[in-house]
């Protein structure tokens, strides 16, 4: 790791609460210049040190980030750590220069003005949360916001768009969801409150809740490791809160690709790893092999008959290294132990 310092921001009170904004990017150069614009024009009462973790890029990254954005810390990577791993390294540093809050940011993702402030001014006055989301909407072609977006007239954009997320929550097969997910906007129903859990492209972790309850488990490379946290977080008393008006844009599966084969064996591995987790013991197992069988039997059959090798090998990966995940996390459920992700 070879970090990059800057200066505390200048023209905020020094007993402002501190806020590491982390960006964690990989190879995604051409979405950090969107994506730093508007977390530098965030205006709140607040200290924000922005961070990019640069996850091994080889596309020019770091030579951005030194000539457009010298006043961002930088941390860099070798190699690809993942998503929890790599905010993890930022968090430890957030924790250690003593932030009262960390604030992570997908490289795919553009705050609207007012975001941090709205979620710093929940975290005010929701002392019982630990995690805060707000409203994620889908950006740049992805899911119905993409058509939404080409067909609808000038000036009616905020009319169509669409929501990426509202917060997390957990169906009956513990499979972990976008709550509103392509819902438009206008016909948004859900208002601020208590929610399962956050989604980590957009979101605020009090750092009490970070030393109480401990970071990312860094067996999860990418997916559900929000949704980990967000459940360890409850079980320690700490609420996940969505705030309604703060709001953000995400590039959905830019990172992956929405759909690849990539993307299926993260998903399939991490729904199996948190059903292991945090579903009832006697659930969770039944959960688990009725999950490996349906990948196993239905989903990558399926896939070849669609001719799409890349898309069943996935699944087949997914449901082995997936099965094995889950029972690391039972072992120490079933032996009265819980693991530490710290």
């Amino acid at each position: 790791m070879s970090p990059t310092s800057i200066k505390e921001p200048e023209g905020v009170a020094k007993d402002a609460p501190l806020v590491h904004a982390i960006v964690v990017s990989w190879n995604g150069a051409h979405l950090l210049r969107d994506c730093l614009r508007a977390l530098l024009a965030q205006e709140a009462p607040a200290r924000v040190h922005p961070v990019v973790v640069d996850n091994g890029s080889a596309d020019g990254t770091a030579e951005l980030l030194l000539r457009e954005f010298p006043s961002v810390e930088q941390l860099r990577f070798e190699a690809n750590l993942g998503y929890g791993r790599a905010n993890n390294q930022a968090m430890r540093r957030a924790l250690d220069a003593g932030a009262d809050y960390v604030a992570l940011i997908n490289n795919d993702v553009e705050l609207e003005p007012g975001w941090l402030a709205r979620l710093l001014e929940a975290a005010r006055a929701q002392p019982q949360a630990g995690l805060f989301t707000g409203t994620l909407l889908l950006r740049g072609g992805a899911g119905l916001a993409g058509v939404a977006s080409r067909v609808a007239p000038k000036g009616a954009a905020s009319e169509a768009e669409v929501v990426n997320s509202t917060g997390l929550v957990v169906d009956g097969f513990g499979r972990v969801r976008d709550r509103d997910f392509e819902v438009p906007l206008r016909e948004l129903s859900s208002q601020s409150g208590p929610v399962a859990g956050v989604s980590g492209a957009a979101a605020l972790l009090r750092v009490q809740m970070l030393r109480e309850v401990g970071l990312f488990d860094p067996a999860y490379f990418a997916y559900y490791e929000d949704a980990d946290l967000s459940l360890r977080a409850a079980e320690h008393g700490f609420q996940s809160w969505y705030v309604r008006e703060a709001t953000a844009r995400h590039r959905f599966g830019a990172s992956f690709g929405r759909g690849s084969a990539r993307q299926r064996y993260l998903l399939a591995r991490g729904h199996l790893r948190t059903v292991g987790r945090h579903q009832p013991l006697l659930k969770a197992a039944a959960l688990v092999v009725g999950t490996v069988a349906y990948r196993l039997a239905v989903k990558a059959p399926v896939a070849i008959l669609k001719a799409q090798p890349a898309i069943a090998l996935a699944e087949l990966r997914g449901a082995g290294s997936g099965a094995l995940d889950a029972l690391r996390a039972l072992a120490p459920r079933i032996g009265r132990r819980k693991p530490d992700h710290r």
